[in-house]
């Protein structure tokens, strides 16, 4: 199912609520990178629009990670969505052509939570079918760590974590030097803590 020939671009660190114009081509791998596959889905995250949280004032929060994320479902998934969404009383208009989710995520490092802020299901054309806003808190202590959902949130934040400066630098290009030494420090810290081999 890696395999599968879509194109998905999500914009600066917000999801599309329309139409994303696409074409029937490769997933490109220098945009989204591939993190697992369950029998039924596939998981990606865009680590072209990953980023950290800007305020108003430009002051970038480290803290708290922004993450479009995608998930291709295979045909029993989507067989799964439907009869669910039939038996709950739901509409299926468009769902004949489902493909799968597009999910804004925002992790809060401390809390060592992750908000799913927007789901928005979609079809084999990257139109959105249905948007939703569940503005949902998993606290992923709670999660078994065997757990699909487990691993994929990891792996986004131990991305992060091994790419602070960058992030940072995505949302505020003009980073005091002070504030790059801190956050380079920080992250050098975590990548010493946490040996294993970089996701690139």
């Amino acid at each position: 199912m890696r395999k599968m020939l879509v194109l998905f671009a999500i914009l600066l660190c917000t999801l599309v609520g329309g139409v994303v114009h696409a074409q029937v081509e490769e997933i490109p791998a220098d945009i989204f990178q591939w993190v697992q596959s369950s029998s039924r889905t596939d998981y990606y995250f865009n680590k072209e629009q990953i980023c950290f949280y800007k305020d108003v004032r430009g002051q970038v929060d480290t803290n708290r990670l922004i993450c479009p994320v995608l998930k291709i479902y295979d045909d029993l998934m989507k067989n799964d969505v439907i009869s669910k969404r039939r038996w709950n009383g739901k509409s299926l208009e468009g769902f004949g052509d489902l493909a799968g989710v597009a999910e804004y995520l925002e992790f809060n490092i401390k809390e060592n939570t992750v908000r799913i802020k927007q789901v928005d299901y979609l079809d084999s054309t990257f139109t959105t079918i249905e948007e939703n806003k569940p503005n949902q808190v998993v606290k992923l202590a709670e999660l078994s760590p065997k757990s699909l959902d487990a691993k994929f949130y990891n792996a986004i934040l131990d991305y992060g974590q091994r790419h602070q400066l960058m992030l940072a630098e995505r949302v505020n290009s003009k980073l005091d030097e002070n504030v790059k030494a801190k956050i380079l420090a920080s992250q050098e810290e975590y990548m010493a803590t946490h040996k294993k081999e970089e996701t690139k």
